[in-house]
């Protein structure tokens, strides 16, 4: 077994005879885990020893593995440990002894173990963190020094080798939204104008489920604001940058469905199938999709500071808890087998606001019922939006994003004369305009 495991710096305890006692314990040690999360260690396979509790005879599993059919000692696979981790949470498998378990784990799980396997059982981390199983092993050495026992030390973010096959042991699942198109910055703001089409883009970072886990919920929701309208039939996935197929509300990747749709309200709900999007079925590389759709700002956009929000969600699952949620009609049901995480973006709308008067410079009188064009361009030839001033001789638009706009005079109020020539140059964010 010792062959199959990495091995890291270690401290020992065995006979002073340089044989095996069943007083020999050794120090197991699991690094680099993250999110203080719960580490459960139960031990798998015990060791038999001769008459009087000394020298190595044979290695025993527990009531539930069967050497050669469960497991392959030499060679571990991800399958094999996975399904002795089920097997341990339904009570199909039974430990030998009482399971060693910490809640405050911190960085690093340290146990000093008597010769034997253990299978560590990682759960409740609170940065999300997910683990597949680790395997650990005390064991004899089997030259030079057969009194020996060894344990190990193993990182729980990297990847290590069962047998032949890379298994990632932790996964952060995550997922990041972004706006691709449609919007002008403002500082670290994205603003866009009424009738703006906006592109968004998300990118989830996908859960690494073993093969034979039994919850591999991959699921992704995204809702959106009363000032932003979802277009349905916009939405698509990409593969490597690749538009996949979509057939009405599935879409296929190599004739297999990988997600199925369901609009929403004001937005999507979209159920991945996991199994599908495995691109190597030795390795467990997953495909990554990224999720690509448009939204256009409506005239329930929202003015100022509290902008025009939608937040997409990822929802996965526990892998060795529950089951597979795959029901596109109906958001996931989160707790101990369904976790969450989510990202948001925000479009901001400006308000542009002017008021007309007549010329008396001591006391100007407000003019009401002058029709002014707003234009993008100076030549005012592209129209933004047609606004009409108010008792007050206040004109007011929220069609507008950051950048410059140019105001041109189109009807004049009763009693006064066009000026063809008036176009100004204005600014959305000078003191003229009104933002909030």
């Amino acid at each position: 077994m010792a062959s199959a495991m990495i091995m890291g710096t270690t401290t020992t305890a065995f006979a002073a005879n340089g044989r095996p006692e069943d007083s020999d314990t050794a120090i197991v040690t699991i690094t680099d885990l993250s999110g203080n999360p719960t580490v459960t260690l139960y031990q798998i396979a015990d060791v038999e020893y001769g008459p009087g509790g000394v020298e190595f005879v044979d290695y025993e599993w527990a009531d539930g593995i069967t050497e050669g059919e469960d497991i392959t000692p030499e060679a571990p696979t991800a399958t094999e440990i996975n399904a002795i981790a089920q097997g341990i949470l339904n009570s199909d498998v039974i430990p030998f002894g009482t399971p060693m378990t910490t809640q405050k784990a911190g960085d690093t799980f340290t146990a000093t173990v008597s010769a034997g396997a253990y299978i560590a059982i990682i759960t409740g981390a609170t940065d999300d963190t997910i683990y597949n199983p680790i395997l650990l092993t005390a064991t004899y050495g089997t030259e030079g020094n057969p009194g020996n026992l060894v344990g190990g030390n193993i990182s729980a973010n990297s990847s290590y080798l069962y047998g032949s096959t890379a298994i990632a042991k932790s996964t952060t699942p995550d997922i990041d939204k972004e706006i691709t198109d449609g919007t002008a910055a403002d500082g670290d703001r994205e603003t866009a104008s009424v009738g703006d089409v906006i592109s968004y883009e998300l990118t989830p970072t996908i859960p690494n489920y073993p093969s034979n886990a039994t919850n591999k919920t991959f699921y992704v929701t995204d809702s959106l604001s009363g000032g932003l309208t979802f277009d349905y039939d916009s939405l698509a996935v990409n593969i490597s940058g690749v538009t996949v197929t979509r057939s009405g509300n599935n879409f296929l990747l190599n004739d297999n469905i990988i997600a199925t749709a369901h609009e929403t309200e004001n937005g999507f709900n979209l159920c991945f199938n996991y199994d599908n999007l495995v691109s190597n079925s030795t390795t467990g590389a997953v495909y990554v999709p990224t999720v690509i759709y448009d939204a256009i700002v409506n005239a329930n956009a929202v003015v100022g500071s509290d902008g025009n929000g939608n937040t997409a969600t990822l929802y996965y699952g526990n892998p060795n808890v529950g089951s597979t949620w795959d029901n596109p009609e109906q958001i996931p049901t989160t707790g101990s087998s369904i976790e969450t995480t989510t990202d948001t973006e925000t479009v901001y709308t400006y308000q542009l606001a002017f008021r007309k008067v007549d010329d008396n410079t001591e006391n100007p009188n407000p003019l009401a019922g002058a029709v002014f064009g707003i234009y993008s361009d100076q030549a005012c030839t592209n129209l933004v939006d047609k606004v009409t001033t108010n008792s007050q001789g206040y004109a007011v638009s929220t069609n507008v994003a950051a950048g410059i706009y140019y105001i041109k005079e189109l009807a004049a109020p009763t009693g006064y004369s066009l000026n063809l020539n008036f176009a100004k140059k204005l600014h959305c964010y000078e003191v003229t305009f009104v933002k909030r």
